[in-house]
């Protein structure tokens, strides 16, 4: 279904009050333009939990694993914004943080949108682990690396989101690591600027 919209509004509220698709070439063109652009820093999530180099390199698989599972989530569920992702990821990063102290306590977000991203890592993780114990148990999942992966990809959302209300440009920047997740044709809402 394509729509045609005059280009102050695209430029006003794209991502604001329009649900853009990602295959929108005014959206792709804004998106280059404002990532060679300045903007307002913020303060990176979690900054009393190091996630050092070497831990990155030896959990590189978990975090991708998680990164390609938050992607596919988001395409099967297309009214996921980054904020969600986000909301998600930091409750999940206090959930693990009480875990990792000995107790159990669960940080459920409330909105809703962020609660479906919530529940469905925490699925994601029950699997991994059901996975890692069929096979040995030598392979399982430990709170503290799944910790510190949760705080990484919460920086590189952090990093590329473009904070807008309906924004997706990190689920974006997740589309372009993984272009086979994203193989399944989303139907185009192209809104055409007049």
């Amino acid at each position: 279904m394509s729509e045609s919209i005059c280009s102050t509004c695209c430029g006003t509220e794209r991502e604001v009050k329009i649900d853009c698709p990602f295959d929108c070439s005014y959206l792709r063109e804004s998106r280059r333009y404002e990532s060679g652009r300045m903007r307002p820093s913020r303060e990176m999530p979690f900054p009393d939990i190091e996630v050092s180099d070497s831990f990155l390199a030896v959990n590189e698989q978990l975090i991708g694993r998680i990164a390609y599972h938050l992607l596919q989530y988001a395409l099967e569920n297309p009214r996921t914004t980054d904020a969600d992702i986000e909301g998600a990821l930091e409750k999940l990063v206090r959930t693990y943080q009480t875990l990792v102290s000995g107790i159990y306590y669960e940080s459920l977000p409330e909105n809703p949108g962020q609660v479906g991203v919530f529940r469905s890592l925490q699925n994601f993780f029950q699997e991994q682990q059901e996975e890692a114990q069929k096979s040995g148990g030598i392979a399982t999942l430990k709170e503290a690396d799944v910790l510190r992966s949760l705080v990484f990809l919460d920086r590189l959302a952090t990093v590329n989101s473009n904070q807008r209300p309906r924004g997706r440009a990190f689920i974006d920047f997740l589309r372009q690591a993984y272009p086979e997740a994203s193989s399944r044709k989303e139907e185009s809402k192209l809104v055409i600027p007049g």
